[in-house]
Formats: structure tokens, C-alpha cells, sequence
């Protein structure tokens, strides 16, 4: 099958998020279980029309009109009511009603069979195109349904689990994530917030300093410190806090203000004052950290996709600027300068997407019960390496949007404004570039992750049997002995080792990318399409080699008009025209 015959028309496809992305819709083809595509690609057809056409303007709208909070009533009664602009609510609607955030615990969807995290990320992947903030309550429900359907005893399950996964406006219960504390930050065990046991609940108190989606969760998750419990991430507790308790009268607790934020302004933050909050323990009280890292790993995962959406929107409106903008007589797409930067820009892309959703794999089998030991280290791994590098190169991304369009990039009227602030809270949430980099040094040094790393991207760079891919294999494996060189490296540079952790992660980082971009120039070569060798080999070439200025092939070229409208326009290419042009 032809694989762009499901798509709309070229007409329609350059306006529309999911059927202009070529290699996306490739991705999810190799990535979707084969009982789910036709149902799945459907929900993805339907996503790419409402993020395009539906949900923009009234992002925009949500955008300019940033929530705001009601403290009391007319009558000085505190109430603390945040309000939300209409076109913020119909964004909502619409989005959960697709499933976004409770599909995968869905009992109705789950009918289709097992719903992949794959297609769940694919069609947020989509929707956050069009807009961020709401994207990140949409994490947030599905991962407190997670924690709620993994370790939840059966009574929270039946109260709780139903409102977080509906579809229904009118039942349904958003999630939220209260962590953060002044005093602390990224340092989660400096939290002061305490919990006390009255009955068959607890009462938090203590002060939030950052909680997204204030005022609309119905469903908190909470870290608090038992009384008498030990300092340090140890000694907190996990607490499902709702909104109202089970009266419908309000639970005891204040949003003291709403943040003022640079980017993400459609959805409230807030800092919230728990004043005897009820709640209910999840879990063992002991084991509250733990529990909740399975929220933020998965949280991190969330970012990266939020990250390569921006990454991908950015593209999106470069691609459309370069066939409209005409300048000294020619549109812009015909000069060699703009047909690198496009370039460059379609491969960083399309190599940080599969490796994001090559931990969405991981996270499938580990689900699934099907994860191997090695497996789930790599997912471990993984993690916070795909949401620093996603992030960083989001931010990037959009600035590089900005520049593009020229004045008009730096105009409100246009998205790439909106689409840089949203950007700069991708490195920021769900923890920092170095606070990350920590995380990898200890998944190395503790949990020894380095091992199935090494062993998994040589065997996979082994099985490779195209022969007209193997001077670019022998090339990434040449990279990997170098990786493995740094490791020893690292790992005997005691305390330095953290000056050096990032470099030593990111070049980890692009020879998986390789290795994935090479696997899948070796299914396209398989079917007569040479467009996946030019993409994996100028990437080999952007990272893996050293060449002298003016030398042939120097850097990125891409002036050469075949190569260009493979890469960036998905022109059909075969494997001798490939060759031909990469020289």
C-alpha cells in the first residue's frame, strides 16, 4: 500500500497538522499494533482536522484571556473560584471528549483492544500543535488515573477512576500534581508539608508553591510528611486530595493567587495554602515518593511529546513561510541558505520523534508485562535524556520559527510568539537540564543502564542487512566504541564526572537516533524509498564527521534541489537517486 493513500489531498494536507506530517503517519505505521491502525488512524485523521482547523483560534482566545481567580463571593464568603474563558472550556470539551488523557484507561475505547501509548501520544502529539497549555492538565488526569489504577486500593478506584478517564464534561474529573514547595524547588525531600491521620482520612497542611490546572482539578495528588515520619523523600506520603469532599462541600484549602506566567497562559497556576485538606492515603503512607515518580516519569514522557509539537508546529510554519514568501524575486524555499536551515531543521525533527517514541515502546511493553530487565533500564534511561534534549531543541525550535518569518515572526498576530513562550517551559517543568542530567548519571551509576544501552544499539546496528547501508552503520557503530571509551571515561572521573555527564548523554543520545534513523532508512529501502538513507546519512554526517570548510559534502548542504524536496517537501526519492545526490 502506497503509503500516503489514507492522507487528504496535497491541497489539504499542507494545511492540515497530522496529513502533512509524512513521517509522523510513517512512524505510527511501524509503531501501531496492526489490529489498531485502522481505528487508530482514524482518531488521528479527525485530531489533525480539529487541531487545525477547530482548536487554533480558540487557543488564541484562551491565550489572551488568561484565567482569573474569584477569591470571594459577594457576600465576603472565601471561594476561590478560578474562571476560565469560555473558548478555554470548549478547548476542554472537546479535547477529553476525544479521549485525550483517559483513553487508555478507557473501558469503552478499550474495546478496540489495548490502546497503545503510542496512539495515545500521537494524538496528543497532534493537539498540542495547536495548543500547550491545556496539554498539560491532559498529563496530569492520565497520570493521576495511573497512580489511582496502580495503587489505589479498590475504594478509591470506584470513586475516582471513572471521573478521571471520562469523556464527559459533566462527569469528569481533571487531575493536578502538587509538589513543589518555596523552600524546596526540585528538592522534593526539603517538602514541609504535613499530613495527620484523623479516621479513615488524612489532613494536609502546609504550602504548594506551584499547581497547575488550580482550580480545575478535581483530583490532586499531593506530597505530604506524615507526623513523625523521616526527612528527606523517604518520609512522604502520596494523598489523594479532591476537590470536594464527599457532601460537595469544598475541601479545606486556598488558592492564594494565580501565577503570571510567560507562556502557557490559558491554563491556571497557582499557589494553594492547605489548611486541613482532606485526603486519602494511596498506598503504603510510606512509599509516597516512589508512587509519585511513577507520575512524573511518565509526566517527562508527556513533556517530550509536548516538546517535539513544538518542534514540528515551528517546522510546520517555516515549510508554509518558504512557499509564500517571495523576496528579490524568487520564493524564499529557492535559496540554498533557507533550503539547509529546512533541512536541518526536518532531520533534528524526525530523529528526536523516533526516539521519543521509542521509549513510548518501552513504556507499551512495560505496561504490557512484557518489558524485559534490560528493557525497563532503557526506559529509565531514556526518559530524562528525550525530555532535556526535546525541550532544549523546542525552545530552540521556535525561536528559529520566529526568525524565519522575519518582523512577522515577532508579531502577535502571528502563532510563533505564543509558540516560543509556550516553549520555555518545556525545559523547566518536570525538572531541569541538569536536574536530569543527575537522573542519568544515576540510572548509570546505580541501576547500571549503560550495559543493555551498549549491547542494544550493537545488536541492532548488526542486524542492518542492506549492503547499501553499511559504510553508514560501520560509521555509527565506530561512534558507539567511542561512546563506550567515554563511559570508562565518566565513570573514573569520580567527582568531575557531573561536568561531563551531559556531553556524554547527548552523544549517547544521537547514536540511538542513528541507529533508529538507520533502521527506518532500511524498511524504506526494502519497498523501493530512498527518502529515510538521505535523512539517516545527513545525519551521520551532521554529527559524526569532522570535515575541513569548502570540502565536498561540507556540513549540511542542501542546495542540491533533489535532496531538499525529499527531505523537506517528502517528493518521492529512490535509493539510486538518494545515493546519487549524497555524493
Amino acid at each position: 500500500m502506497n503509503v500516503d493513500s489514507k492522507l487528504s489531498s496535497p491541497q489539504a494536507a499542507e494545511r492540515d497538522f497530522f496529513a502533512s506530517d509524512r513521517a509522523f503517519y510513517r512512524l505510527l505505521r511501524r509503531r501501531l499494533p496492526a489490529h489498531q491502525w485502522e481505528w487508530g488512524l482514524a482518531q488521528l485523521q479527525e485530531m489533525g482536522r480539529m487541531a487545525t482547523e477547530v482548536i487554533p483560534p480558540l487557543a488564541e482566545l484562551a491565550n489572551q484571556h488568561p484565567p482569573t481567580l474569584k477569591a470571594y463571593d459577594p457576600w465576603g464568603e472565601r471561594i476561590d473560584e478560578v474562571q476560565c474563558h469560555p473558548s478555554y472550556k470548549e478547548m476542554t470539551r472537546l479535547a477529553y471528549g476525544a479521549g485525550l488523557g483517559g483513553m487508555y484507561h478507557d473501558p469503552a475505547v478499550r474495546e478496540q483492544g489495548k490502546v497503545s501509548h503510542a496512539l495515545a501520544f500521537g494524538l496528543g502529539y497532534v493537539f498540542a500543535q495547536a495548543e500547550q497549555g491545556l496539554y498539560c492538565p491532559i498529563c496530569m488526569t492520565e497520570g493521576a488515573a495511573r497512580l489511582v489504577a496502580t495503587f489505589g486500593d479498590e475504594a478509591l478506584k470506584a470513586r475516582y477512576l471513572p471521573g478521571l478517564t471520562s469523556r464527559d464534561p459533566e462527569t469528569l474529573l481533571q487531575g493536578a500534581m502538587f509538589l513543589t514547595e518555596k523552600q524546596g524547588g526540585s528538592d522534593v525531600g526539603a517538602n514541609l508539608a504535613t499530613a495527620r491521620q484523623v479516621g479513615d482520612h488524612w489532613e494536609l497542611y502546609g504550602d504548594k508553591w506551584f499547581c497547575s490546572n488550580a482550580g480545575e482539578a478535581g483530583v490532586m495528588m499531593v506530597l505530604a510528611r506524615p507526623e513523625g515520619a523521616a526527612p528527606g523523600t523517604r518520609g512522604l506520603g502520596l494523598f489523594l486530595m479532591p476537590k470536594t469532599w464527599a457532601d460537595g462541600s469544598p475541601n479545606r484549602y486556598r488558592i492564594n493567587r494565580l501565577k503570571d506566567k510567560l507562556g502557557t497562559r490559558s491554563m491556571p497556576s497557582g499557589e494553594i495554602s492547605l489548611d486541613g485538606a482532606r485526603a486519602f492515603a494511596v498506598g503504603e503512607v510510606g512509599r509516597g515518593f516512589a508512587y509519585m515518580t511513577e507520575m512524573l516519569n511518565l509526566s517527562r514522557i508527556y513533556n517530550s511529546v509536548a516538546s517535539v509539537a513544538v518542534t514540528r508546529r515551528a517546522l510546520y510554519e517555516c515549510l508554509k513561510f518558504s512557499r509564500e514568501r517571495a523576496t528579490f524575486g524568487h520564493l524564499i524555499e529557492q535559496y540554498p541558505m533557507v533550503r539547509r536551515q529546512l533541512v536541518e531543521m526536518t532531520i533534528e525533527h524526525e530523529a528526536s520523534m523516533a526516539l521519543v517514541w521509542e521509549a513510548i515502546a518501552f513504556l507499551d511493553r512495560q505496561d504490557d508485562g512484557l518489558a524485559t530487565p534490560e528493557e525497563r533500564k532503557l526506559l529509565r534511561l531514556l526518559t530524562p535524556q528525550i525530555k532535556y534534549h526535546t525541550a532544549r531543541q523546542a525552545v530552540d525550535f521556535a525561536s528559529m520559527a520566529c526568525e524565519f518569518l522575519g518582523g512577522n515572526g515577532y508579531i502577535e498576530t502571528f502563532v510563533t510568539p505564543r509558540l516560543l513562550r509556550d516553549a520555555q517551559v518545556l525545559p523547566i517543568w518536570e525538572g531541569t537540564t541538569n536536574i536530569l542530567v543527575l537522573d542519568v548519571l544515576r540510572c548509570l551509576e546505580k541501576e547500571g543502564a549503560q550495559a543493555p544501552l551498549f549491547e542494544t544499539l550493537r545488536a541492532r546496528l548488526g542486524a542492518l542487512r542492506q549492503s547499501r547501508l553499511a559504510p553508514y552503520r560501520d560509521q555509527a557503530l565506530s561512534a558507539l566504541d567511542r561512546l563506550i571509551a567515554a563511559f570508562d571515561q565518566l565513570a573514573a572521573a569520580q567527582e568531575g564526572r557531573t561536568l561531563f555527564a551531559k556531553e556524554w548523554s547527548d552523544w549517547a543520545l544521537r547514536v540511538y537516533q542513528a541507529t533508529l534513523l538507520l533502521e527506518g532508512a532500511e524498511e524504506e529501502l526494502e519497498s523501493g524509498e530512498g527518502r529515510g538513507l538521505a535523512i539517516a546519512v545527513k545525519f551521520l554526517r551532521r554529527h559524526f564527521e569532522r570535515q575541513a570548510f569548502g570540502a565536498p559534502g561540507w556540513g549540511t548542504d542542501s542546495s542540491d534541489h533533489t535532496l531538499f524536496e525529499a527531505i523537506a517537501r517528502h517528493a518521492p526519492l529512490t535509493p539510486e537517486e538518494a545515493l546519487r545526490a549524497l555524493g
